[in-house]
């Protein structure tokens, strides 16, 4: 996948901007990073999250994770300047940050990408703090757009995993210890059937 996104890189915002501007806010709601708090991006691209967050929030502490290089140079390009946050090339099913270091996790848009799900949510229950929080944001496949794609997608990207339903979404969390808090699906021009999902980790 890094290479795909590689070349993506310089023409995502431009090409994706009206599928950012409708999932993104959403994200950043849900989330509600606030002013002290340390916030996590999986698999953050070009930085979109981060950019809206610290132009509400610009206390907030933030690090966007990618495995892509050239989404990592974009990302840090776009947000020059703006203190308190990072962004770092990375796996998310391998992160390299110590325990208990994030108040607030996502992942926007690319869960159906992951080769491991079960690991990445792994990875990210043990970076929260006690009480931290975790909001995916992606496709849904009880809507029948995705499942379209769900069928198509595999034989044109190689990359592409899977796409969940909300119960399964809600399962996947389950298994890594999780519970959620809070769920819900929308939709968007007509193709794009979203889900978003937040929850925390359970007490040990």
């Amino acid at each position: 996948m890094p290479a795909q996104y590689d070349a993506w890189a310089t023409v995502y915002d431009l090409f994706w901007a009206r599928y950012v501007n409708k999932t993104i806010p959403v994200l950043q709601r849900v989330a509600d990073v606030t002013a002290g708090e340390r916030g996590l991006d999986l698999a953050c691209g070009t930085g979109p999250f981060e950019w809206r967050v610290l132009d509400e929030e610009p206390d907030a502490t933030l690090v966007g994770v990618d495995l892509s290089p050239a989404m990592v140079e974009r990302a840090r390009a776009k947000l020059d300047g703006r203190p308190g946050v990072r962004f770092e090339q990375a796996d998310v099913h391998d992160l390299p940050f110590g325990d208990n270091a994030f108040d607030v996790a996502v992942c926007a848009n690319t869960f159906h990408y992951f080769t491991h799900p079960e690991q990445v949510l792994t990875e990210a229950r043990r970076v929260l703090r006690p009480g931290g929080r975790l909001v995916v944001l992606d496709w849904c496949r009880d809507v029948w757009t995705c499942r379209v794609m769900d069928a198509v997608l595999p034989h044109l990207d190689p990359a592409y995993q899977y796409c969940y339903t909300l119960d399964e979404m809600r399962a996947l969390l389950a298994e890594a210890d999780f519970s959620t808090h809070r769920q819900f699906r929308y939709r968007f021009d007509l193709i794009w059937g979203m889900m978003v999902v937040e929850a925390v980790p359970n007490r040990s």
